[in-house]
Order: C-alpha cells, then sequence, then structure tokens
C-alpha cells in the first residue's frame, strides 16, 4: 500500500511541475539587443515611431511601436516611460533613411539596450496605413515592458 501511495505521490508532482511549467506565447522575453532601424512609414507619415530592434544573438528581427514618443518628434527620443529617456537619435538619421528601415553600417551597433518584451496580441497590434509606401516591415511586433541602455563591458564594484 506504501508503494502505491508513493507511486500516486510521484505522478501527482511530476503533473503538478510540467503544468507549472508550460509557457504561454505571451510571456515576458528578458534579453540584450540593438535599436537599429525604424518603421519607414511612421517617419513619412508622422505615426508614433516603430523602431525595428534585433536581438543581441542576431536571431530575431522585431518591431515595436511603444518605445518611442506618444507624440512625433523630431529629435526622436526612445523611452520606456515619460521621465526615462534611453537615447536621442538625431533627426539626420531618419532624414537619410526615410525608404531604408535600417541605420547604416556605421551605425548598427550605437543602441544596445537590455530589455524586456512580450509579443502583441490580436488587439495589441498597431497597424499605419501608409498607402504610398512601398517598403512593408513584416517582423514579429512586440510591446517593450522595460528597456535600459546597456553597457557590456560595465562591472559594478
Amino acid at each position: 500500500m506504501k508503494s502505491y501511495k508513493h507511486i500516486v505521490l510521484s505522478l501527482l508532482i511530476a503533473m503538478t511541475t510540467n503544468i507549472g511549467c508550460k509557457k504561454d506565447d505571451n510571456d515576458l522575453i528578458h534579453t540584450e539587443g540593438y535599436i537599429v532601424g525604424f518603421d519607414p512609414c511612421t517617419i513619412n507619415h508622422h505615426y508614433r515611431i516603430g523602431y525595428v530592434i534585433i536581438t543581441g544573438d542576431l536571431k530575431d528581427t522585431l518591431i515595436t511601436y511603444n518605445l518611442s514618443d506618444n507624440i512625433y518628434k523630431m529629435p526622436a527620443s526612445v523611452i520606456s516611460n515619460t521621465s526615462d529617456t534611453l537615447y536621442k537619435i538625431p533627426e539626420q538619421y531618419f532624414q537619410n533613411f526615410r525608404n531604408w528601415p535600417f541605420f547604416s553600417d556605421t551605425l548598427r551597433y550605437n543602441y544596445r539596450i537590455m530589455f524586456s518584451y512580450s509579443l502583441a496580441k490580436d488587439n495589441e497590434l498597431i497597424f499605419n496605413l501608409c498607402t504610398t509606401d512601398i517598403l512593408f516591415l513584416s517582423y514579429p511586433q512586440v510591446i517593450i515592458k522595460s528597456a535600459t541602455k546597456y553597457y557590456p563591458n560595465v562591472t559594478s564594484r
């Protein structure tokens, strides 16, 4: 009888552990990466800027529309909340590349960030009307939950 109870208890623990580890597509993901460009439609039509981010391992290219100011301003600030500006990206980076989503190779790794994000749910997706633009970005859209500048070579004392 003890053996039977032990087996049942082991199975219950195993089932509970598996259920607890199940991941949802919208779980928070923590990673580092680079802001490498923007959605040209958002510049051309004065929408809230959509930023293109590549992850540090260069495996994922993402786009987010919640990392910029609510009101379009130049130079565009990259913010995660109204009191914390991560970077001020100079206007010429957007003006010179209005039809191309990526910053030049010399700027590609200038805007390094640590960030947490989740995949945008259907009701969180941004669809901007850009009838005159040829370029359409079809990267996974994400919602940034937090972002900070990332200094990989800085050690705490």
